[in-house]
């Protein structure tokens, strides 16, 4: 794996992260552009990169996700890996992570007395994700 690449995915995470969270939308071409250039440079993962689109857009449809901008980052993060293993505790961190972050949106609305919006920032899960594989070694 090339380790500055690596390092690129998460700055580029990131900051999609943190434009997530303040406008609650991603212009796609950036995510598109980013998913074909980890493609490219890392063709030897295109089989879980497939395998994590196809699963995002399970959750996707299951409600779990919010738009299409999280399918696109959990696939770019899919690329990343190397091993099904890799991927099934992809799959499991995200929905880990995801259910503590609903949960944590839920009751900040909650503590508001407000109604729970439709869409809510969850590229910063994917960040956390990222992160934790990262820490595991999941990675190198």
């Amino acid at each position: 794996m090339i380790d500055w690449l690596l390092w690129i995915v998460m700055g580029f995470l990131l900051m999609v992260g943190i434009i997530d969270f303040k406008f609650k939308a991603i212009p796609s071409i950036i995510l598109t552009g980013m998913i074909f250039a980890v493609a490219i440079l890392n063709p030897a993962n295109l089989w879980f990169g497939i395998m994590g689109c196809i699963m995002a857009c399970l959750l996707y449809e299951g409600g779990f996700f919010s738009g299409i901008g999280d399918i696109k980052v959990m696939t770019l993060i899919a690329f990343m890996l190397s091993s099904i293993s890799e991927l099934f505790l992809l799959i499991i961190l995200i929905l880990v992570f995801g259910l503590v972050w609903k949960g944590i949106w839920h009751l900040r609305f909650k503590a508001r007395r407000k109604k729970l919006p439709d869409e809510f920032p969850f590229i910063p899960v994917f960040l956390f994700v990222y992160i934790t594989l990262y820490i595991l070694g999941m990675l190198i």
